[in-house]
């Protein structure tokens, strides 16, 4: 089983291609957008590395699905900001996203803002423990 600290070494070089950061600028909880410099593209252009680097595969709701499954539409979102529920429930599922920052307020078009390196991390984590489980039990 691939170690989170294993990814974290393995994603490093990734955001230096895509970002243009020193991988020693690189620490899990540096917030992708604030910290180092990415855009909206470039997040998408990581997903797709990462999905070469490390053969898995990552959808573009993937943040939210979770939490979709478990608080229901009117509860999720009003007028584009999440309600205490959903906040509750993406805190719970991703406790690597700054807390401070998933407060009342929030519009789920913020969220991309949020995301760290440690995200991406326990992301690949919890794809590759999947896969791994998947084919054991084949």
């Amino acid at each position: 089983m691939t170690t989170e600290p294993e990814i974290f070494e393995r994603l490093k070089p990734l955001l230096g291609e895509v970002l243009g950061v020193a991988p020693e600028r690189v620490r899990m909880e540096s917030a992708l957008i604030g910290d180092l410099g990415a855009e909206s593209i470039d997040l998408l252009d990581l997903t797709f590395r990462i999905e070469e680097h490390f053969k898995v595969a990552i959808q573009a709701d993937e943040i939210e699905r979770a939490a979709r499954q478990r608080v229901s539409g009117e509860l999720y979102d009003t007028n584009g900001l999440f309600t205490e529920e959903a906040l509750a429930v993406i805190r719970e599922s991703m406790p690597e996203l700054a807390p401070e920052k998933m407060v009342t307020g929030l519009r789920r078009s913020h969220l991309p803002a949020l995301l760290n390196v440690a995200f991406f991390v326990r992301l690949i984590a919890r794809k590759l423990a999947a896969a791994e489980e998947r084919t054991s039990r084949a």
